[in-house]
């Protein structure tokens, strides 16, 4: 079922939603860095290291320039990417030796990466999980004969290809240092964003001109994988909140996946700050732990998830998706 392939990506959304400080800012000398590649690349990383500077505070201010005053995040331009990037890579890199030294394996893995992707999209079989997943889409997409859900299958896996590799992109380019393996976490967390952009705006104007995926006019797969997208669609409220709407009375006619509309719900209560009421959506706390955002009603979740076809109970989901915060640091 797509919504337990979607457990491999909690990691990434519960990320999505830790808080930065409504206090953060880029400090002045660094705002150049945010707007010019050039000087983002050449800057002095370990020397600001050196001086005792929080790089982990530059980067979550730097994330804050992402946030838009009442609504979503953008995603990082090419300079605040490089700035990000190198700010993440030198508060764990020991030396510049050491950081030289990871952004060229960086580079190299990142390398791997991107022909894994083109291998993938141009009809390269995986056979291990995660990828396996996204391999299948696409080879499914590519016999599918209709165009509208040939180029929606296409979409979703490679929305999913990425989010994977935040947890296996070694199977791919290989073990990494931590430094090099921060970097990579920094350009997949870019990747995403503009992947789930370009989604966005494609599904948008699909819908507009064609109504919702159901399940009696292109399938189940093709359903769920429209709602993943949606589910995904963090750069447009307002459209989520369209998708809502269409598929609340589509559940009803069994049309579409009352789980898929649960899980939509609750990640559109918790971006307006309203309790959820299924539990889907939650954050890491501590290393190890992984807690729910407040609920409509705690005495009734399980009862409610049953409702909407929901596998397992708050206490199972919770079992299932704390793994993914072992290396939580805070």
């Amino acid at each position: 079922m797509l919504r337990v392939a979607l457990i491999a990506t909690v990691a990434l959304m519960a990320a999505g939603f830790q808080s930065v400080p409504a206090g953060a800012q880029l400090p002045p000398e660094l705002i150049p860095l945010a707007e010019d590649v050039e000087a983002a690349s050449s800057f002095d990383y370990m020397a600001l290291k050196a001086s005792g500077a929080d790089l982990g505070a530059m980067s979550v201010a730097l994330h804050r320039r992402t946030m838009v005053e009442g609504g979503p995040r953008r995603c990082l331009t090419e300079a605040e990417a490089v700035l990000q990037e190198n700010l993440a890579a030198a508060a764990q890199a020991a030396d510049q030796a050491s950081f030289d030294d990871d952004r060229a394996a960086a580079s190299e893995a990142w390398g791997k990466w991107l022909l894994f992707v083109e291998g993938m999209e141009n009809g390269q079989v995986s056979t291990e999980e995660p990828f396996k997943w996204a391999s299948d889409r696409y080879v499914r997409a590519a016999a599918d004969t209709n165009p509208r859900a040939r180029e929606l299958e296409r979409r979703a896996a490679r929305d999913q290809l990425h989010r994977h590799a935040f947890d296996a992109g070694a199977q791919v380019w290989g073990e990494v240092s931590p430094a090099a393996n921060a970097r990579l976490m920094s350009r997949l967390g870019r990747a995403t964003c503009i992947t789930d952009k370009d989604n966005t705006e494609w599904l948008k104007a699909d819908v507009a001109a064609n109504g919702w995926f159901t399940r009696s006019a292109t399938g189940e797969r093709a359903s769920s994988s429209a709602w993943l997208m949606a589910q995904h669609a963090d750069n447009d409220r307002d459209f989520q909140r369209h998708v809502l709407a269409l598929m609340e009375p589509l559940v009803e006619q069994g049309e579409v996946s009352g789980g898929n509309y649960g899980y939509l719900f609750d990640r559109i209560a918790v971006a307006e700050n309203r309790p959820q009421r299924y539990g889907t959506q939650g954050r890491c706390t501590a290393p190890g732990v992984w807690e729910p955002f407040p609920l409509e009603s705690p005495d009734r979740v399980d009862a409610l998830r049953e409702e909407a076809d929901i596998a397992g109970t708050l206490a199972e989901y919770t079992a299932l998706v704390k793994r993914h915060c072992d290396s939580f640091t805070g």
